[in-house]
């Protein structure tokens, strides 16, 4: 199959026997198949005298659709010889021979083959080549071990020369790096030079440079010490012409803590980096590498130590802190730059409005001033606090903005000072804290939907609301008593429901926690664990009704929509059999022709809260009385503007101060599931033990 004369014998055994296999051509049989072989040949030298030859290792190729042979050897860096493909592919004859090629029978592992005059010696094959010749029927003996690369004869009369070239191969691009310092604090103005050594393997050279931080006051060269070997002792000037060579340092003399003589300045090695320490840990076993102190300057700051923080003079009132820092440092001041990323993550985004509402009381000792409303709006882009007041009918306030939205800094602080005080973060925001800004003590009695949710949703963040940890603060306070959880369970047995064993009413819950808890547990956790095990949800369901409806209006009020004796006609047309109900999707068109000026989330908002019937139709009279503006929405939930946006509104009768008052007494109504609590709590194991 391989020989090019038909009357040639065929030197190939066949896999199958004459007629059992289809007869097609071995360009197609053997399509990408190739053996390779491993081998080796001897290269003479005649330029060096401690060695007559090298072994050159190659890679040899036997395609098998054509015959043909393909050399090619390994490149290896830096080698100083011309490698890669050896012998181009080609059919390859057999010496002493014209008509006859090599073939899959000449080559195998301890065969010695012959290309061009270079004889190469088969050391192994690849697992295919193995198998292939395996099922021809030709065994395959094991590997062969490779000579050494040099066979050397050393000449015995003479030592081994040093042999730079072989060096600079082996540790080119490999340097050592040390830090150090030199004390020059003996000579008059003199201080501590911090020095980064840097050791090259190739030539066994050494740099030095100084490192100099920025405003040192002193004059930066380019280096140290140039790149140069340095002896171990300095010679006298009259042995530097002559005599035997001076020996300079090595990779052995160095180490952390080592004194190297850089021509009388004695450097102390303090540190080296990752590099350096494997290499001393390969080459000398070494396995301690602490780092060595710098040494006291005596009072005085190093040269090269960080620059002290500079001090601004005191803020003078005028503007923010921020933008009266940068009118101290520079002659061109910029705006300051906000916390970019934080904004980003927490400005308005859809629903998530990032606004904190809680409602509050001023804490006076004058009556009028205690039953004054205010809502505290907490933002969590930029930290800033705004103070609006709910005022009430002849209460004699005007009810408004109450203090402008911005950082609210803690009581009893220096303002006038360089650095800007603290001020209140979002972890002090919760129910029943005491908030004093510009000597008006509030405190929080409420919180609307969105911030309990909130801090729900971040229990991480927020210990308020986070169940588990009020949940260990109960359990260890009832374990730490004697008989206190016995006595707690059985005091509390009998104020459960009826008619319902697993409920308790909110006000006995609250009762019975404030009696073994005392004041260790805050107004807020009290909400939390009362949102938590609620056995009534259903009571839920109103303030999202009337969220919604407060973010629709507000969106119907900026658009300038008011055409709901039009819309409501659109709604009978479309109510082909009277019955009073449309789809959702019927709706939402209908919703749509008359142009409603808010965006397709908030729409599907408002009709999963609109009144439905048994087949999930929604009654368009309810939807025409959710857009009733006759009725203002009892949520105040949308931005500061809301108030300006809407006067055209007929006024109410104090429907915000009534939604906080119910808000603050929310926590008394309703229900607790009380044997989930129990269950949570997990202390049966007590009553056994105190039994």
């Amino acid at each position: 199959m391989l020989v090019d004369k038909p009357e040639s014998v065929n030197r190939v055994p066949s896999l199958y026997c004459r007629k059992q296999a289809p007869d097609l051509p071995a360009w197609i049989m053997y399509d990408k198949n190739i053996l390779r072989f491993q081998a080796f040949f001897q290269q003479t030298i005649l330029e060096y005298r401690t060695t007559d030859h090298i072994l050159r290792k190659v890679d040899i190729f036997f395609f098998l659709e054509d015959g043909t042979i393909k050399v090619m050897e390994p490149k290896t860096q830096n080698s100083g010889l011309s490698q890669g493909v050896l012998i181009s592919r080609q059919r390859i004859r057999l010496p002493f021979s014209y008509d006859l090629y090599y073939d899959v029978l000449d080559l195998n592992i301890g065969r010695e083959v012959t290309f061009f005059g270079k004889v190469f010696k088969i050391v192994n094959c690849d697992n295919f080549t193995r198998v292939f010749l395996n099922r021809l029927g030709i065994n395959v003996p094991h590997p062969i071990n490779w000579p050494d690369a040099v066979e050397r004869t050393p000449d015995t009369r003479k030592p081994p020369k040093h042999r730079p070239f072989r060096q600079f191969l082996d540790f080119d691009r490999q340097v050592l790096r040390f830090h150090g310092y030199w004390d020059d604090r003996e000579s008059e103005f003199g201080t501590i030079h911090l020095l980064e050594i840097h050791y090259f393997l190739a030539d066994d050279t050494i740099e030095i440079k100084e490192e100099l931080p920025p405003n040192s006051g002193m004059e930066a060269g380019p280096m140290f010490l140039k790149r140069m070997r340095i002896p171990r002792k300095i010679p006298p000037r009259i042995e530097m012409t002559g005599g035997p060579k001076v020996t300079s340092y090595t990779p052995a003399d160095l180490s952390i803590g080592a004194v190297i003589n850089v021509y009388g300045r004695n450097v102390v090695l303090t540190d080296c980096d990752p590099f350096t320490k494997e290499y001393y840990r390969v080459t000398y076993g070494f396995d301690a590498f602490t780092p060595l102190p710098l040494p006291n300057d005596g009072g005085k700051e190093c040269i090269s130590a960080s620059m002290a923080e500079r001090q601004l003079p005191p803020w003078n009132g005028y503007g923010s802190y921020d933008d009266s820092a940068e009118n101290c440092r520079t002659v061109e001041p910029k705006a300051p730059h906000r916390d970019f990323m934080k904004f980003l993550h927490k400005d308005r985004v859809g629903f998530d409005s990032h606004i904190l509402r809680f409602a509050a009381r001023l804490i006076s000792d004058d009556p009028v001033d205690a039953q004054r409303y205010f809502i505290i709006k907490y933002f969590l882009c930029d930290d800033t606090i705004g103070i609006f007041e709910l005022g009430e009918r002849n209460s004699g306030f005007k009810g408004g903005k109450f203090f402008r939205r911005d950082k609210m800094y803690l009581p009893d602080v220096k303002f006038f000072v360089p650095k800007e005080p603290p001020a209140y973060t979002d972890k002090d925001m919760w129910i029943g804290n005491e908030l004093v800004i510009n000597k008006h003590r509030f405190r929080l009695i409420a919180a609307d939907e969105y911030a309990l949710r909130y801090l729900e949703t971040h229990s991480n963040e927020y210990p308020m609301a986070n169940i588990p940890l009020i949940m260990d603060k109960i359990r260890r306070t009832l374990a730490s008593k004697e008989n206190g959880y016995k006595n707690f369970v059985a005091k509390y047995m009998e104020a459960v429901l009826p008619n319902k064993r697993e409920l308790m009413s909110v006000r006995c819950f609250k009762q019975a926690l404030k009696e073994i808890m005392c004041e260790k547990m805050s107004e807020h956790e009290f909400v939390s664990l009362i949102r938590y095990f609620r056995g009534d949800p259903g009571k839920e369901k109103s303030p999202r009704r009337e969220m919604i409806r407060s973010l629709v209006f507000t969106e119907l009020t900026r658009g300038l929509w008011d055409d709901r004796e039009r819309l409501k006609e659109g709604l009978i047309h479309a109510d082909v059999s009277r019955a009073g109900v449309l789809s959702a999707e019927q709706l939402r068109q209908t919703l749509r022709a008359h142009r409603l000026p808010i965006n397709r989330d908030l729409m599907d908002c408002m009709l999963t809260v609109l009144e439905k019937d048994d087949k999930c139709n929604i009654v368009y009279n309810d939807l025409m009385s959710f857009l009733d503006f006759q009725t203002r929405p009892v949520f105040s939930l949308t931005e500061e503007d809301y108030m300006k946006v809407v006067r055209h509104a007929p006024p109410t009768k104090d429907i915000e101060c009534k939604m906080w008052a119910d808000a603050e007494t929310l926590i008394t109504d309703g229900y607790v599931n009380w044997n989930a609590f129990l269950c949570q709590l997990n202390l049966d194991h007590l009553v056994k033990e105190q039994s």
